[in-house]
């Protein structure tokens, strides 16, 4: 299987650093180191150690990064009743 590489511009790289130190939700930093740590090039399996995601979800988080940039971090509407 090809590898997802995940390249940042800068102004993408610092806009994930500084959601990544001031965000509300845990999710969201997750995401936010993982796409950080892929842009270092590190390995899925050091990304999982820090983070704690499975290689799975760090594949999502690349592969909807590619496809929806920014917007893939947020989370989407989920169905059924609100909290």
């Amino acid at each position: 299987m090809r590898r997802l590489t995940v390249r940042l511009k800068p102004w993408e790289s610092r806009q994930l650093r500084q959601l990544r130190d001031h965000a509300g939700s845990s999710r969201l930093v997750k995401r936010t180191m993982c796409l950080l740590l892929s842009a270092a090039r590190q390995p899925a399996t050091v990304i999982a150690g820090v983070t704690g995601l499975s290689r799975d979800a760090i594949t999502d988080i690349r592969r909807r990064w590619r496809e929806r940039r920014l917007r893939s971090l947020e989370d989407r509407p989920r169905s059924g009743r609100p909290p």
